[in-house]
């Protein structure tokens, strides 16, 4: 019975484990006053986690989303609430989930947020399917990493 008891709460744990760690690779970008990410290739209703290491060392995460308009969003990979559990998000189903609190977040709207939890901004400009990403922004928030 009690081996039972212990196997149950391992695969639970196991679950844990996997609800919040990454789902995707980050994909490490560079840049000196800005990075560029060719997002041609971002479909609709997905999104990507992209990572920039400061001149400290320090690994600032961030998300680019393709919402089923079309239209390209960036948000950091942290809450506004729940940044201090160092989680982010998860996406799926073209939407990003707070692997805290699990508040979904439709990409067209992941920047309004909900209740205190609310995706981190992060102004870009889109040139014709090349994203900028000023590294001033990046570092700014380097306190929710």
């Amino acid at each position: 019975m009690k081996l039972k008891i212990l196997a149950g709460l391992m695969l639970a744990a196991g679950a844990a484990f996997l609800t919040f760690t990454a789902i995707s690779e980050c994909t490490m970008v560079t840049g000196v006053d800005d990075v560029a990410i060719n997002a041609l290739a971002l479909r609709p209703g997905s999104a990507r986690l992209f990572c920039y290491t400061d001149d400290a060392g320090k690994q600032l995460r961030f998300v680019l989303a393709r919402g089923n308009d079309g239209k390209v969003r960036s948000v950091f990979d942290a809450c506004r609430q729940c940044f201090t559990f160092h989680k982010g998000y998860r996406a799926g189903g073209g939407e990003l989930i707070c692997r805290v609190c699990g508040n979904h977040y439709p990409i067209e709207r992941m920047a309004e947020g909900k209740a205190s939890c609310v995706p981190i901004g992060l102004p870009h400009q889109d040139d014709a399917g090349i994203v900028h990403i000023k590294t001033a922004d990046l570092k700014a928030a380097r306190g929710y990493f």
